[in-house]
């Protein structure tokens, strides 16, 4: 253990959550930093707490799980659960190493992984598109890689015990998400989804503050919300932020969703992504979770006319029937109509 510990915030941010179970999470990162020269926290994750350990051989990131959510300070939580993540990261690795990160240390005392960091650049592509919208070659490369992850993970076992993956989508992926807006017909298509063959695992929460693209690759973080549902649901959850993230770009939007979506290969026979009404439905209800809640923050992408005209929108879609992605394109436009 190093004799200097750093004394900056973020130092004295890990040192109040873990308390006396600092020193055993610094002596776990030791192995791959060395002498620890600097910590700072991450930003972006609402569920726990991440902070990058730097030291003279390299940096680890370490995650911690607290009694309270890291960004939504109201909602109380197990710290404990921890350990289900750790055990969708070690099946996640293990199907595809170049893609997601291993965890070098679980300390289930101090609910604490200490991680490698699969970020070159240290930034998500979240942060990347705050200053600059997607390019049609990275988009292509993440639908690529879901593709990957999709079929790498089929037939693994669920991430809870008995029917709890199940219990886990209803609640959170369905319940907090798709009919967070209360519209009838996005319960349908939660019972649609149940429907669809090839269930999974899925990631859950598969949008840019939670991957990379820097340097050419791909990596994907925060398995949190891991479960058992339909591939379709991260395809939507992803394509949901693609969109709202060009909302102020109408152009680039087209090209960037149809690089994504031409890339991946949509599950189930003859599911063409240009046709495909369940797609558009699952992104429009997380586009309404993201402009409707109040709950989870996700910083605004564009001003509040905009996204408040779009979601209009997107009620209209839902109310007047069956629709398609690329209606959905039509209505994010300025003049565009549902």
């Amino acid at each position: 253990m190093t004799d200097t510990i750093p004394t900056h915030s973020a130092m004295r941010g890990l040192s109040a959550l873990l308390g006396p179970r600092l020193q055993p999470v610094l002596s776990a990162c030791q192995p791959h930093t060395g002498s620890i020269s600097r910590i700072e926290a991450c930003t972006g994750g609402n569920v726990s707490h991440v902070f990058r350990v730097h030291g003279d051989n390299g940096r680890v990131i370490v995650k911690v799980r607290g009694h309270r959510f890291a960004r939504i300070r109201h909602l109380t939580t197990d710290p404990a659960l921890i350990a289900l993540e750790h055990r969708a990261l070690t099946l996640y690795h293990r199907a595809l190493p170049d893609l997601f990160p291993q965890v070098l240390a679980f300390l289930p005392d101090a609910h604490a992984m200490v991680m490698t960091d699969v970020f070159p650049d240290g930034r998500t592509w979240r942060e990347h598109l705050d200053e600059r919208p997607a390019d049609v070659e990275e988009c292509a490369r993440l639908g690529y890689a879901l593709t990957r992850i999709h079929h790498a993970t089929t037939g693994l076992p669920p991430v809870r015990e008995g029917d709890g993956d199940d219990r886990f989508r209803k609640e959170h992926a369905y319940g907090f998400c798709l009919r967070t807006a209360g519209h009838l017909v996005l319960t349908d298509v939660c019972r649609r989804l149940d429907t669809l063959p090839g269930q999974q695992l899925v990631l859950g929460d598969v949008c840019p503050k939670n991957l990379s693209l820097a340097s050419r690759r791909a990596a994907f973080v925060d398995l949190d919300n891991v479960h058992r549902g339909s591939p379709l649901y991260d395809v939507g959850y992803l394509l949901a932020h693609l969109v709202l993230h060009h909302l102020t770009r109408p152009a680039t939007q087209h090209k960037v969703v149809a690089a994504f979506l031409d890339a991946y290969t949509l599950p189930g026979p003859n599911r063409l992504w240009r046709s495909d009404a369940l797609l558009a439905a699952v992104t429009a209800g997380v586009l309404l979770y993201r402009l409707e809640t109040r709950v989870v923050p996700y910083p605004p992408t564009a001003p509040p006319a905009t996204t408040d005209r779009f979601r209009r929108q997107i009620l209209h879609l839902l109310d007047a029937g069956p629709f398609t992605v690329a209606d959905l394109l039509s209505a994010a436009e300025p003049r565009g109509k549902a």
